[in-house]
Order: C-alpha cells, then sequence, then structure tokens
C-alpha cells in the first residue's frame, strides 16, 4: 500500500490523517500483546479517552440521560430504567442524524432508525465521564448507579436532593451531614443540564457545553498532555501524530512530561519494527509497502531499537513479565541486527498469545500477501484526543443559539 497527497484544504488533509491514524490503530488485532503498554501511556497522556470515542457531545448526552433516567418517569425496576437509558440513547441518535443526515461521528449512523448498536454510548464514554468529574465518582458502574439511585429515591425527603446538594449550606455543614447520612449522595456535577436538551440536539457542542467541558478536563487530568493543550489552546490540527507533536512541545511542557512523550516515542519506534517485521513474515516478503518499510528502517535499526525498557514499565508501574521479556527479547535482537532471532521471537510471541492453531504466522497462506495486518504506528490516542479538542474549540466559538 502506498499514499500520496493532493493538494487538499488542510481540513480535508486533517481527516484524511484521521483515518489513516484511526486504521492504523482502532481496528487492529494487537498480534503482539503490546497493547497493556500503549493503552498506559495513552491513559498518561490522555486520561478519560478511548478510541472507540467519536464526538466530544457524548460526555453530555450521556450524563443528561444517566440523569433523567432515574428521576422517577420509569418506575423503580432496575432492568427497564436500563432497557429505557438504552431507547433514550437510540432515539438520540435518531435526533442527531435528523438534525444532520451527514453529521460526523454519530453512533449507530449505519443501522439507524430501525437498529441499534452492540456498545452503547453510556458504555464508550462512561471511563471518561468519570474521570472528568461530570459524574461524582464512587467507583460504581452504570448498573450499579442505577440501582443505587432507585433505592435512594425511596428514602423520604431524598427525591428533592438526588443530583443536588443545598448549595445555601455552609461547607462545613454538608460535609457533616453527608458523612453520616447517605441520602445526600451527589451524583453529578452537571450545572449546563436543561429539561429541554433534547430540543434541536445536534452533534456540536453548544457555547456553555463546550466552556463546561473545557474546565472540567482540565481540572481532572492536572500535569497531563492533555491539559497542556487545552490551557495553551494547542491547535492539534497542526500536527500529523503523535510524534509530531512531541517534536514541538518537548521543551515547552514540563520536564516530565517531556520525558514520558520522547519515552512513548522510543517505545513506539521499537514496536513498529516488529510490527513491519510481522507484515514481511505474514506476506512471506510479498508485502511491497511491508518490505519498503523496512528498507527504510533497517539502516537506523539500532537506533530504532533505544528505548529504556525498564523505564517504560517503572514509569507506568506495569507489571507484565511475558510482554517485557518479549520486549528485551526483540530489542537486543535488533540492537545485534540478528533478524533472523528476532523473526523467531515474533514467531514465538505470538503462538504464545493465541495457540500455534490460532497464530496467523503459523498459515500465511491463508491471508491477502498485499494487506497490512495488526497495526502501524503507535497513535496512543492522539487522533481521538485531536476530534475531542476541535469539538471543544468550535463550540467555544460557536454563537448562542
Amino acid at each position: 500500500m502506498q499514499l500520496g497527497w493532493i493538494d487538499f484544504s488542510k481540513e480535508d488533509r486533517q481527516k484524511a490523517l484521521d483515518v489513516i491514524n484511526l486504521l492504523s490503530e482502532q481496528g487492529a488485532v494487537d498480534e503482539l500483546g503490546i497493547g497493556i503498554v500503549r493503552d498506559a501511556f495513552a491513559n498518561y497522556f490522555f486520561p478519560g479517552t478511548s478510541t472507540i470515542q467519536t464526538r466530544a457531545k457524548y460526555f453530555l448526552i450521556v450524563p443528561y440521560v444517566l440523569r433523567e433516567a432515574v428521576d422517577g418517569r420509569y418506575g423503580k425496576d432496575v432492568n427497564r430504567i436500563l432497557r429505557a437509558i438504552d431507547s433514550a440513547e437510540k432515539d438520540c441518535g435518531i435526533r442527531l442524524l435528523n438534525a444532520d443526515p451527514k453529521a460526523e461521528g454519530v453512533i449507530g449512523t449505519r443501522v439507524l432508525p430501525k437498529g441499534w448498536v452492540a456498545r452503547k454510548p453510556s458504555d464508550i464514554y462512561w471511563n471518561g465521564i468519570r474521570t472528568y468529574g461530570i459524574f461524582c465518582d464512587y467507583g460504581i458502574s452504570i448498573s450499579e448507579y442505577v440501582s443505587l439511585a432507585v433505592k435512594l429515591r425511596e428514602q423520604k425527603s431524598v427525591s428533592s436532593r438526588l443530583g443536588n446538594r443545598n448549595d445555601d449550606a455552609e461547607e462545613n455543614d454538608k460535609d457533616d451531614s453527608d458523612a453520616g447520612d447517605i441520602a445526600n449522595i451527589r451524583f453529578w456535577n452537571l450545572p449546563i443540564y436543561n429539561d429541554d436538551w433534547r430540543d434541536n440536539l445536534t452533534i456540536e457542542l453548544t457555547q456553555e457545553e463546550a466552556f463546561y467541558l473545557d474546565k472540567q478536563i482540565q481540572k481532572s487530568t492536572k500535569g497531563s498532555l492533555f491539559e497542556y493543550v487545552l490551557k495553551n489552546h494547542i491547535d492539534l490540527n497542526e500536527y500529523d501524530d503523535f510524534a509530531s507533536l512531541t517534536a514541538e512541545l518537548s521543551e515547552k511542557v514540563s520536564e516530565k512530561l517531556a520525558y514520558m512523550m520522547k519515552l512513548a516515542c522510543d517505545f513506539n519506534k521499537l514496536v513498529y519494527m516488529a510490527r513491519v517485521r510481522y507484515n514481511v513474515m505474514l506476506s512471506e516478503g510479498e508485502n511491497t509497502y511491508a518490505n519498503d518499510e523496512w528498507s527504510r528502517l533497517l539502516p537506523d535499526i539500532r537506533h530504532n531499537a533505544t528505548v529504556d525498557l525498564d523505564a517504560v514499565f517503572g514509569e507506568l508501574q506495569l507489571i507484565n513479565p511475558r510482554a517485557k521479556s518479549f520486549l528485551c527479547g526483540i530489542q537486543a535482537a535488533f540492537m545485534a541486527s540478528d533478524i533472523d532471532m528476532a523473526d523467531e521471537l515474533i514467531r514465538k510471541r505470538e503462538r504464545s498469545l493465541k495457540g500455534a492453531a490460532r497464530a496467523k504466522l503459523s498459515r500465511t497462506k491463508e491471508f491477502d500477501h498485499s494487506k497490512w495486518v495488526g497495526g502501524g504506528k503507535l497513535d496512543y490516542r492522539f487522533s481521538n484526543t485531536r476530534r475531542i479538542v476541535n469539538d471543544i474549540y468550535d463550540g467555544e466559538v460557536s454563537a448562542d443559539v
């Protein structure tokens, strides 16, 4: 596969880059089992994000739906309420597409209005909603939240306080009261909620929503790259990938963050070489793109393998002896320019993860040798974060309707 550029506009070029990056990571199977490290880096830089998040609006749609779901309108049966949440989310998807049939990132676009998705928006965004303090995190799941909320509603005087604090009380009085009274549990930090939020619903953030989400992310991700980007209004459209962002910001961010960004880039180089070798092997040397990439990488093989793996696992507080052993082994093979050893380690790693029968390298004849398999360069959710940040920036400059 070869890629080339036509003279697109900046916006069109960015959309193309996002597609390339998403193809590299989002739908790719982790053939070599390095996802634990990739995800740990991504969580460090961009907390609360995931590769299957689409648009920032869902960080508000989901809380709106969940907040209303326990206000009594659907009764007390937990299962009925959960089904109602599912229906409400589907209805929102239909409304979003009715507002703009070409809207990008609407979950369920391919199956709505008749069908619906297996992975609901609430499932996809719940971690982020908790991470950003939109839901006052008690370490509970959505079903546990619904169950607890139903129980609280059954207590006298709870309904008037569910999701709200008595703002007129002194702070110490509230703390003392809350400490001994479960009825004062506060679920949502959602001052922008309005009963008419469904009216004229679109995938774009309102100005009020954008400023709120910007503030919440910054407040809840202190020290992260996500916070730095929003705080300094960095235009992520200026960067093709995580590496180019690192090159630009390495002398501007904190010393620790710069160190972690470089460590992630170094790790990416090692993993990418392994992924290229995997595709050379899988295609039996017939994948032109993989062959070209390997020829490009080979002269700098030692440099590309130079990453402090002890620091990677230590800084990210990861304990995975098998993954670390594989990475150290393949690093040593590349440093020694022992490609046969590297290939053998890759074969053994895939077999250990999948078993001999399922390992692709054990049945190379079954696959299209022209297709790339197993992901490319690590994105660390840069592309997903860029979409969210763009939504926030666009909302902040939008006019109130």
